[in-house]
């Protein structure tokens, strides 16, 4: 239940700069519909993150390319006007290696489109979504920090 959720869903942000350009997809379903962000979705029950940053990168866009690493983490709490939580997202925004991106950008999956936009238009441009514009203004300012992130996997008996 993504609309009025009982608790926050694991997401996943896929961050693809190439020569001072960053792959941007228009929404197609809220929240954010019609705004440009990064291309993403939730984590599937049992995927890795870096598995999940591949996947929505790739269905959304077309791209394939190798995570470096995760550069952000965003609480994301949308309210409606009653107060009560709509949407709650915890975003994980996963960077790529530049070097490793093949493929031809097209929109997939709830993306109506998909652009390389470059990091300056996007912190100018008004149907850029705020999120997207404050991890790129960070980018900007002080460039990518790499966050150590643990993956463990247990099996019950």
């Amino acid at each position: 239940m993504r609309e009025y959720p009982h608790y926050a869903l694991a997401a996943v942000g896929a961050v693809v700069i190439l020569n001072g350009s960053i792959i941007l997809v228009k929404r197609g379903y809220p929240p954010a519909k019609g705004r440009w962000s990064l291309p993403g979705g939730v984590v599937e029950a049992g995927e890795r993150i870096f598995d999940a940053a591949k996947r929505e990168l790739y269905e959304e866009t077309g791209i394939t390319a190798e995570p470096l690493g995760v550069v952000s983490i965003v609480n994301d709490v949308v309210k409606d006007s009653g107060g009560s939580v709509r949407y709650h997202y915890l975003i994980l925004d996963v960077l790529f290696d530049p070097s490793s991106v093949k493929g031809a950008l097209r929109p997939g999956g709830d993306a109506i489109d998909a652009a390389w936009i470059s990091l300056e238009e996007a912190l100018n441009r008004d149907d850029v979504s705020r999120i997207t514009k404050n991890l790129i203004g960070r980018l900007i300012k002080s460039g990518p920090h790499i966050l150590q992130i643990e993956e463990m996997e247990f099996h019950s008996q």
